[in-house]
């Protein structure tokens, strides 16, 4: 690794992560930033949460089959949403969910149950397997070429959870959607407006940048046409729906909002973070520890320690209403030891099937702060995870080796 790498002195964010720079005072861009933004942020969030609630009268007082989509997980904090948009604000809404292949079991059930409890419609769309796993494995493979970061699995999978209701949206004339990300996840207010967007268009910058040519170039033929396609006229022209995430703005407690699912006569374990999550973190978090020295996730962990946010705790699974937030040093810890479990997982290629007794009790012992802090359960979930980092390998067609420096072109054909 770069031995000139430098860490933020207020968060966890380096130096070799992409975008982050550090200052002379040892603090990186994103801190900087928030300290210019933070004094204004109270006025902000008042604004945009009347200018929200507003944009719901307007939209009730048409005649529209949806007032709004809420893009739906299955995970506890687009359970809320949904719920919210129903009950609180008396929306008709459209619950969408986008079932990639790596959607698991427990978020499947959940959105069944949820929609039926609430009595909402429920649209899944699945893509093609095919064409997800050449989009993921571009991503994989060339990832940097089409300005991607470190978070890019996840951008390449959140372009169809984004990309396909949208284009729904826009044929279907719902103007608004509402997606359940809090101020950890997105790391900034998350409110955008139509205007911005064809504004945007105008001057030749797509919604979602570089990730629309990446998924361009994986389909190759298929691309013109299908749902996918971007077609800068009817951006530009078409209705195309105010995008908000309002938790990045709302006062929003999760640990309140497990207590609302359990009034809605579902299991709140089923909805804890931990069983939600998308299993194959582990998996990109090896390439872009290789690549930039941090997990995928790093941005959300050092916003979380920026804003003092307890977030890391939604994925104990116990005593949530005593969860604190963890300091720098903590996180730094948590890092480190996922860091080594992952590489070593990766390098030695182990699976459940292959993995020995003691290899699993090595890496139980290279965790011991992340044991202590979220228990056993939460890292039985965690090791079980990272055992599926070969089975994805070899479901995306990559060899892990190829991000290693003597190993940069190596890769499974098709």
């Amino acid at each position: 690794m770069n031995k000139t790498k430098k860490t933020c002195n207020i968060c966890v964010l380096h130096s070799q992560v992409p975008g982050i720079t550090i200052n002379d005072e040892g603090v990186c861009s994103l801190c900087s930033n928030f300290k210019k933004i933070k004094q204004h942020e109270p006025k902000m969030r008042k604004y945009l949460l009347e200018e929200m609630e507003n944009l719901f009268e307007k939209v009730k007082n048409q005649k529209r089959l949806y007032h709004v989509i809420v893009l739906y997980s299955g995970g506890k904090d687009s359970t809320i949403l949904l719920k919210m948009a129903k009950e609180k604000y008396g929306l008709r809404p459209l619950a969408f969910s986008v079932m990639h292949p790596l959607v698991n079991e427990t978020a499947k059930q959940n959105m069944e149950n949820a929609a039926k409890k609430l009595k909402v419609d429920l649209i899944k769309a699945y893509p093609e397997e095919d064409l997800y796993k050449r989009c993921i494995r571009m991503g994989l493979l060339k990832g940097p070429e089409y300005g991607l970061t470190e978070f890019f699995g996840c951008e390449v999978c959140s372009f169809f959870h984004f990309w396909i209701p949208i284009r729904y949206a826009m044929r279907m004339d719902i103007p608004i959607i509402l997606e359940g990300s809090d101020l950890s996840q997105t790391g900034e207010i998350t409110y955008f407006q139509p205007e911005r967007i064809k504004n945007n268009a105008r001057k030749g910058e797509k919604p979602f940048r570089r990730i629309h040519d990446l998924v361009r170039d994986a389909m190759g033929d298929e691309y013109r046409g299908s749902i996918y396609d971007y077609d800068e006229t009817e951006i530009i022209q078409g209705n195309y729906p105010t995008i908000i995430s309002p938790f990045s703005f709302m006062d929003y407690d999760y640990r309140e909002n497990f207590k609302e699912i359990e009034g809605l006569g579902l299991q709140s374990k089923n909805f804890r973070t931990i069983y939600t999550n998308c299993s194959a973190t582990p998996f990109f978090s090896y390439f872009s520890l290789h690549r930039f020295d941090c997990v995928s996730y790093i941005k959300h962990y050092a916003t979380e320690v920026r804003r003092g946010y307890p977030n890391l705790m939604q994925h104990s699974v116990k005593d949530i209403d005593t969860a604190n937030v963890l300091n720098k040093e903590l996180v730094e810890k948590l890092i480190e030891e996922y860091k080594n479990v992952v590489l070593y997982v990766g390098e030695k290629k182990l699976t459940r099937e292959t993995a020995t007794e003691a290899q699993i009790e090595k890496m139980h012992a290279m965790a011991p702060t992340y044991l202590n802090i979220f228990g056993e359960d939460v890292c039985d979930v965690f090791l079980h995870d990272v055992l599926q980092i070969p089975y994805l390998a070899d479901y995306f067609g990559v060899d892990l080796d190829f991000v290693k420096p003597d190993k940069a072109s190596t890769v499974h054909p098709g």
